[in-house]
């Protein structure tokens, strides 16, 4: 065979085993990567959802119901003040008129002793209340609503927050088509609004192990 004929051959067959070798590293590296950079974003996000299930709580306690619009709930904690209480069990005595005869009572004494700002309290000096408008990395605002319901004769207040995979990987989707196929119907959700729940779907993670 033409000594030329041999070199180009072989040219030709160390091109294609560098190509096929570059093809098979992609393969095996592409779901490693797409796991760290959901890791990495995943965890961020769930740290804004506890944030936002605190503020959730105290805007419940001064308001008395859960908050529906992620807005206001970022004004509530830009602006809002929370009560200081202080609660104290105590005790008395009282004459029953039935017994005939004096008996203790068991009492908690309320006091409110005043108010801080809603972000100062939550989450200490310099926190940014819009820091939980957004979700991290992306544009786009958390889906947000609150209901009540009935269980077992007793309406309880409910709120859900979620943030959609399709979101938080959109500018990843076509690096990683494959993982992130598999993870775009999910999303990271805290609450329910059918449950009487406060807990997130993401509870127990790896995120929660750090």
């Amino acid at each position: 065979m033409n000594p030329k004929v041999q070199l180009g051959i072989k040219a030709v067959l160390i091109v294609t085993c560098l190509f096929l070798t570059v093809r098979i590293y992609q393969s095996i590296m592409q779901p490693i990567k797409f796991q760290r950079i959901e890791r990495s974003r995943l965890c961020d996000i769930t740290e804004q959802l506890e944030n936002i299930r605190e503020a959730q709580l105290a805007y419940k306690s001064e308001m008395g119901s859960y908050c529906s619009s992620i807005q206001e709930l970022v004004g509530f904690v830009d602006t809002g003040y929370i009560s200081i209480i202080e609660r104290k069990d105590t005790s008395f005595m009282y004459y029953d008129k039935i017994y005939q005869k004096e008996m203790n009572k068991d009492s908690v004494i309320i006091r409110v002793l005043g108010q801080e700002k809603v972000s100062m309290q939550l989450f200490g000096e310099g926190f940014i209340a819009e820091s939980l408008r957004h979700i991290s990395g992306t544009d786009s605002s958390f889906t947000m609503d609150a209901s009540e319901i009935n269980k077992n004769g007793v309406d309880v207040a409910t709120f859900e927050v979620s943030a959609p995979y399709k979101v938080i990987f959109a500018d990843i989707a076509e690096e990683f088509p494959q993982a992130y196929g598999k993870a775009e119907n999910n999303s990271l959700t805290i609450g329910s609004l059918t449950e009487p729940t406060i807990s997130g779907n993401y509870e127990n993670s790896y995120c929660k192990a750090d």
